[in-house]
């Protein structure tokens, strides 16, 4: 599938990830971020690095802190697309503390960490495919300029909720 045919499903996506959003949450069109492939238990997922003027912060996807929860059913498997729109370089990852949650799921912590150079330049992408392979809270994170501890860079990280069934879905 093209990357244009397949972004252009994306159109067809919004209904359903409003209907999918979970309880006690705020439903997010996901129409431009997510597309599910329930008879391959796939789902496409893009994440865009960029910086909110309104927020004054570079974010993914518009949010920031973990505000934004990707639910992913386990075994699905995911292809996430990373673009960094933002002024900075940036990395991207699903972790757990300092290791990454699924090999494939992004760049390592390590990887990152040890070479000045990882990380995206603005205006390049990669892509990444993954089985979200055990239930779990994880993060998807910027950690390129985080620190020792194990803290993502300014407060851009989204929370990922991998889940024993359903659908894959977006909520703040």
């Amino acid at each position: 599938m093209t990357h244009v045919k397949k972004w252009a499903a994306v159109a067809t996506m919004g209904a359903l990830a409003l209907a999918l959003a979970g309880c006690g949450t705020q439903s997010v069109d996901a129409s431009q971020w997510m597309v599910d492939h329930p008879g391959t238990h796939t789902v496409d997922l893009k994440v865009e690095g960029i910086y909110s003027s309104a927020q004054q912060v570079n974010t993914f996807d518009g949010y920031t802190n973990g505000q934004l929860v990707i639910t992913i059913p386990v075994g699905y498997h995911v292809n996430m697309d990373f673009i960094n729109n933002g002024p900075i370089p940036e990395s991207v990852g699903i972790y757990k503390n300092d290791h990454l949650a699924f090999p494939g799921a992004g760049q390592s912590y390590r990887q990152v960490m040890t070479f000045p150079s990882a990380g995206l330049v603005p205006g390049q992408s990669q892509s990444y495919t993954f089985t979200a392979s055990q239930v779990g809270t994880y993060s998807l994170a910027d950690v390129l300029n985080g620190d020792p501890n194990h803290t993502p860079t300014s407060g851009v990280w989204d929370t990922v909720k991998v889940v024993p069934s359903g659908n894959p879905s977006m909520s703040s």
